[in-house]
């Protein structure tokens, strides 16, 4: 039996003015992914913050600065002998200018609900509809917009009640 390693990596949503999340195509180079689509980030180094590597990593991908708000989920990538976590955060872009790195060979602005229509990395694919079927079986709060936000954050609720049982 093979043991795995985890490994921890951090990714950003990055929303813009129009209610778009910044995606980055993998380059075709790339050991994991490549061409695939993905969410801002990398991988942990040893020793570092996580929320510390996750500014970094938006920084060196995407030339842009951010503060980050809140976790608002998760989701694994089985690699040959690494499991990889991805802890997803929320982010606001607090300054720089977006010119993406080698790493990647395009970017996209996109609607949420419009990331299905991309080629994604997997655990990208496995977070959306996991994501979108959770928000099915989820009640929207009186008055709410619907937002990413909210969908995201009532989704790992969601999420918390199952595993205790709740639902």
């Amino acid at each position: 039996m093979i043991e795995y390693v985890f490994g921890l990596a951090v990714r950003a949503i990055i929303i813009d003015d129009d209610d778009k999340i910044l995606i980055l195509k993998r380059s075709m180079d790339s050991k994991t992914n490549p061409g695939k689509w993905e969410l801002p980030g990398g991988k942990v180094d040893q020793g570092e913050p996580f929320d510390q590597a996750l500014i970094r990593e938006v920084e060196e991908e995407t030339g842009l600065t951010i503060s980050l708000d809140t976790v608002v989920g998760a989701s694994q990538q089985n690699l040959p002998l690494i499991r990889a976590v991805h802890i997803i955060m929320s982010g606001k872009i607090v300054g720089g200018e977006l010119k993406i790195s080698s790493e990647h060979e395009g970017y996209a602005w996109e609607f949420f609900e419009n990331l299905n229509d991309y080629e994604l990395a997997d655990w990208l694919e496995y977070f959306i509809k996991g994501s979108q079927k959770q928000d099915d079986e989820v009640e929207k709060e009186e008055g709410s917009e619907g937002s990413l936000s909210n969908t995201v954050i009532k989704t790992l609720g969601a999420s918390v009640d199952r595993l205790w049982g709740k639902r």
